[in-house]
């Protein structure tokens, strides 16, 4: 069965890509994925895209089963051609999320993420957002499709790429040139926390680790 790399041109392809990447990220489970989700499909997908939309770095990919026709994965590529952080970036925040310990740890663990990418990323790079595959179509190369068309267009302009991996993912990005150079430790507290708030933090699996990884500029000379 062969399978067939796309860019994302239209709106409407997006639905399915995020029906895959609902199922992805509960298989195995992800505490920050439980988090991004929010509280409804509909609502998350119409997120992601309205990011997407409204940041012109921003690349979707997705693989189909050609003989089927069915989106089995899907990821987001960033292209920065200038530091994206010359100027002082707001820090997101899990605003789509009602107040409660589920937004208080989400905050926290976003921070935890993304806080030290101005000192990592000040240079023009490449950087995943997302990658993911159903896990029913698992170790047949789309999770390879996507990463080497992003190492590709690395490779084409002459930038660094970087990627913030979960312990599971590292291995499939060690394979298409990234090495880790740092941990990622992601954790929440509070002053006094309530039964609810340790309950949630326990259910996302805090504190959850994961792996800073770059990878070097290759000469295509």
């Amino acid at each position: 069965m062969s399978l067939k790399l796309h860019e994302l041109k239209n709106d409407d392809d997006f639905k399915a890509v995020c029906e895959v990447e609902h199922e992805a990220y509960s298989n195995p489970f992800n505490g920050v994925w439980e988090i991004t989700k929010g509280t409804s499909q509909e609502e998350c997908c119409a997120r992601q895209l309205s990011w997407h939309n409204n940041d012109p770095n921003s690349t979707w990919l997705y693989v189909t089963d050609e003989d089927t026709g069915d989106v089995i994965g899907g990821a987001q590529w960033f292209i920065y051609r200038t530091n994206p952080y010359a100027v002082e970036q707001p820090m997101r925040t899990a605003y789509w999320l009602p107040d409660g310990p589920m937004k208080q740890i989400g905050d926290q663990l976003f921070r935890d993420l993304r806080k030290d990418r101005p000192a990592r990323m000040s240079k023009p790079h490449l950087l995943i957002s997302y990658c993911f595959v159903h896990s029913a179509h698992r170790n047949r190369g789309a999770a390879s499709l996507m990463l080497r068309w992003g190492t590709d267009k690395a490779d084409e302009l002459g930038l660094e790429a970087f990627v913030e991996s979960t312990d599971i993912a590292r291995r499939a990005y060690e394979k298409h040139g990234f090495y880790v150079i740092d941990h990622l430790n992601m954790d929440a507290h509070v002053e006094n926390p309530s039964e609810e708030f340790m309950e949630t933090r326990k259910k996302l699996g805090c504190p959850i680790h994961g792996w800073a990884m770059k990878r070097d500029i290759v000469s295509t000379k």
